[in-house]
Formats: structure tokens, sequence, C-alpha cells
């Protein structure tokens, strides 16, 4: 039991510096690991394919290590208690030797001595050395607690151990009726060296290891990763002329096919973009043709003939005053909708009563519209955050829509209400109505419903756009109800400013 307790108190020791040795690498490297990482990031480019091997050997290489530590402290336990198991059995013979003779077997001791690789020594009760084996005066190690213990020999009297640990028993014997202490010394030098070659052993398995990981991970990863180069060979090939260029999201479910889709979709995001400006652009340089030709038209009427004939001069002048107000406003809501779609457009929100705002464009709409009936039955004031001069803008273009698109004598009718904290504005006509298959596209920039009828109407095709952004800007929505020949209503929401 005592031999039992000290082999335990012994692997304690020896798990516990095991145990502190791996704590301070777990503490050490992974610090070590991240600084060189971020050196090596800054300097050298590395593929996903490496760095996915990469961090794949470093967790085997740390599995194998944590792997290989156990191994290793299990065998120095093993080695440990046969090496004590031998020191208790030479103790056994020498002892047994002792009793046999009357005088000292000191050439059983020595042959002992040698086939174990053991240093064997008596000592008196006096601590005097009766006999040595070994080459130098031995010193007399009192057993104390344990009756196996462990030391390092530097520095020793034990000039010839070449390991750094040496295991010594001393207990005593009874022999010729005096005390005897049989100290028995083991440098360890034959479990070092297992120890050491086992650890090699494990070591360069575990080489052996990382390597296959790195050669089957390097692989494996290329493979897997094989759809990026191909994603990223097709992106180099998109261009503006070839937009319409799209990633392969075939194959497997993963993540890649989810970002190829989301690549797709941005792709088409784009392009509708690009698309929508050559549509800007076009229509705008169409827009901006029809008053520049009239303009030059007069002018090339005036230069020919028209400087002397008032009636011809007075014509050119109206014309191309008119045509230069046309081109003016048409550049003005270009210039907004730039605005607008850069967020440099501005924007000053203040509290204000909807009432006075509509009794006011009520009011004016009756002034420069006498050819139609202006209706307001319903009528409630709210209190609105908003910009006043972009909403009235907004508001305006949409009666001015009405106006439009209604015959003489036809009936506008404005109302404004509140309706689930919502402040709810209708403008409803009994025009011409807009078609099923054009009322998506009303709001879309330069875009007329009724084509035949642009000239007789005029307007540019932006109104709508513009009113619809100014009413997005205000966290507003707007709806559109029509039918051909019956008339059309819009109905603005708009949030109501909380009282509290």
């Amino acid at each position: 039991m005592k031999n039992k307790g000290s082999y335990f108190r012994i692997l304690i020791k020896i798990l516990k510096f095991m145990l502190r040795l791996f704590i301070s690498l777990c503490k050490v490297i992974p610090k070590a690991l991240r600084q060189l990482y971020q050196w090596l990031v800054k300097r050298l480019y590395f593929s996903i394919s490496f760095k996915i091997t990469a961090v794949y050997a470093v967790i085997f290489g740390l599995i194998f290590l944590l792997f290989n530590a156990g191994i290793g402290v299990a065998f120095v336990a093993y080695l440990g208690r046969d090496a004590q198991e031998d020191l208790v059995k030479d103790f056994e013979i020498i002892s047994s030797l002792l009793k046999d003779n009357t005088e000292l077997p000191a050439r059983n001791i020595e042959q002992l001595s040698r086939l174990d690789g053991i240093e064997i020594t008596l000592f008196t009760e006096k601590k005097e050395v009766i006999y040595t084996t070994e080459e130098t005066s031995p010193v007399f190690y009192e057993q104390k607690d344990n009756r196996f213990f462990v030391f390092n020999t530097t520095p020793t009297p034990y000039g010839k151990s070449t390991s750094p640990l040496t295991m010594v028993l001393n207990d005593p014997v009874i022999w010729n009726s005096n005390t005897v202490y049989i100290q028995i010394t083991n440098p360890l030098a034959r479990e070092t060296f297992n120890v050491g070659l086992l650890m090699a052993a494990l070591f360069s398995l575990t080489m052996v290891m990382i390597i296959i990981v790195i050669v089957i991970g390097s692989r494996a990863s290329k493979k897997m990763l094989l759809p990026v180069a191909k994603m990223t060979n097709t992106v180099n090939n998109i261009t503006i002329n070839a937009l319409d260029t799209r990633l392969d999201v075939g194959g497997s479910q993963d993540e890649l096919k989810d970002l190829a889709k989301t690549f797709n979709s941005m792709l088409d995001r784009i392009q509708l973009s690009y698309e929508q400006q050559n549509q800007f652009v076009s229509d705008a340089s169409h827009e901006l043709r029809t008053p520049i030709a009239v303009i030059q038209g007069y002018a090339n009427l005036l230069d020919r003939w028209g400087k002397n004939d008032p009636s011809v001069l007075e014509e050119s002048i109206t014309s191309i005053k008119t045509e230069s107000e046309n081109m003016k406003d048409l550049i003005e809501k270009l210039l907004f909708l730039a605005r607008g779609d850069k967020a440099t457009q501005k924007i000053d929100k203040e509290s204000f009563s909807i009432q006075e705002l509509m009794e006011e464009i009520i009011k004016e709409t009756r002034l420069i519209d006498p050819a139609h009936e202006i209706i307001n039955w319903r009528n409630e004031n709210m209190i609105i955050f908003a910009d006043r001069k972009l909403l009235k803008e907004a508001l305006r273009s949409l009666i001015d829509n009405s106006i439009k698109y209604t015959p003489k004598g036809g009936k506008i009718i404005i109302d404004y209400f509140s309706q689930k904290s919502q402040a709810v504005i209708t403008i409803t006509d009994t025009g011409i109505g807009i078609s099923k298959e054009d009322l998506p596209y009303i709001f879309n920039r330069f875009y007329r419903a009724d084509k035949s009828r642009t000239k007789q109407t005029g307007g540019t095709g932006l109104g709508l756009s513009i009113a619809r952004w100014i009413i997005l800007q205000h966290v507003g929505t707007i709806e559109v109800e029509s039918q051909i020949n019956q008339g059309t209503k819009m109905t603005v929401f708009l949030p109501v400013q909380n009282k509290g």
C-alpha cells in the first residue's frame, strides 16, 4: 500500500507538470499564431484554399499534440512504476544475498549492478560506506516520506548518469546483527531513452499525419472552391457590353450557390439601372431635341425674311419664348430627379396644417382652371411634419395630371381627411382614365399613357415621377385606381404628426 501511494503521488506530480505545460502552451501558442498570421497577411497573399488547409493542419496538429501528451504521460507513469518494481526486486535480491552470506557478496552485487544498470551502495547505521559500485564517493540519501523518490542529478555525484533524473530506494536490513542500509540508485537512462524514442516516434507520426492532412486538405479545398474560380472568370468577362452574363447556379446546394444567386440578382439590378439610365438619357435627349429644333426653325425664319415682317417676328419671338420655358422646365425637373438620385435634394420639414395647404391649392386651381368643376366634399384639419413647398409641388403635379386628361366641363374632386393616424388626400377626376397595361408604369420617367395626345396635353412626363419621389421621402405612399373613359382616382397617404 505504501508503494502504491508513493506511485500515485509521483504520477500526480507528473500530471500536474504536464497540465501546467499544456496550459502555458495554450496561452502562448494562440497569441503567437495570431501575431504571425497578422504579419503574414500584411505581406503575403493567401488563397482561401491555403487558409482552409492551414486551419485544418493547425487543428489536427493541436489534436495530435494533446493525444501525444496523453500517451507520453501514461508511458512515463508506466515506466516509473516498472522502475520501482525493478528496484524492489533488486533490493530483495541483495537482502537475500546478505542473509545467506556472512561475508559481503561483492561479486554478486557487482554483477547485479552491471546487469540492471544501477548503482548499489551499502551503508552502516552511522552512514559510513561498507561497499559501493559507484566510481565516486557515494552520498547517503535519507528517505523521508516516500520509499521511492526522484531527484535531479545536476549537480550530483553521479557524473556518469545520462539522464537528468535518478530514482533512489534506501531501506535498512539486518546483516550480521547490524543494521545496514541498502541504497539503490537508478539513473533512469533506459527509461529516458524509451520516453525519448516514443516521443520521437509520435512526433514523426504527427508530422506525417499533418503532411497527409495538408496534401488531402489542399486537394479537397481546391476542388470545393473550384466554383469560386469559375465565378471569378465569369465576373472578369462581364463588361458594359455583356451585362446579360450570369453566374451558373447549378450544382450542389450550398453557400456558393446562394452567393451566385445574390450576385446574379445584383447584376439584374445593375442591368436594369443601366437600361433605365440609357432610356433616361434617350428620353431627355428626345424631349430637348423638339424645343431646340423649334427654336432653330424660328431663328432661321427670322434670319431669312422675318426681320421685316412684324407678324412673323411676333410669332417667332412668342414660340421661342414658349419653347425656352419648356426647355427650362424640363431641365429643372431633370436636375431635381438627379439630386434625388444622389440624395442631395434638400428637404426642409416643418409642422403645418394640411387644411391650410389644401385650401390654398384648391383656391389656386379654381383660379387657373375655370374649364373644370373643382369640388371639395371632405376636409379635416390635421398637422403634418413635411416640406410644405415640395409637398405642394407633388400635389399640384397630381392635380395638373387630372386637369390634362379630363375633358372640359369635367369634375375634379379634391378631398382630405384622417384615417388610422394618417392624412389621406384623394384626387378624383372624370377624365379619359388609364388602361390596366399602362397603370404600373405611370410613375416611370418620361412615360405617357396617352401617347397620341402628347402634343395636345403637353408636359414632360416627369411630373408624376417627381410627385412620387416627394411622397416617398415623406414616408408616404400613393395609390392609383383608374378605368378607361370613367376617370382616375389618386390617393396619397401621409403620416400625421403625433400631438404628444
